[in-house]
């Protein structure tokens, strides 16, 4: 296979751990691109889809990151 070869598949963007933390979320557990985090009381489940973060499930309040 060559090196430029148009097969071989660019690395996705991993997700940005750091960026939760910064807005105040704590990771509670993390499994692909899915995580829990809680923040005072609110306690939500957030993907990761490339470009930020997205809730996706949990309760309390909170804004995609």
């Amino acid at each position: 296979m060559q090196p430029l070869s148009p097969l071989i598949e660019k690395e996705s963007a991993r997700p940005n751990w750091e960026l939760l933390r910064r807005f105040g979320w704590s990771v509670a557990s993390i499994s692909g691109v899915y995580c829990v985090a809680w923040r005072g009381r609110d306690e939500v489940v957030f993907e990761w889809r490339g470009d930020g973060w997205y809730r996706v499930g949990g309760r309390g309040a909170a804004d995609e990151v």
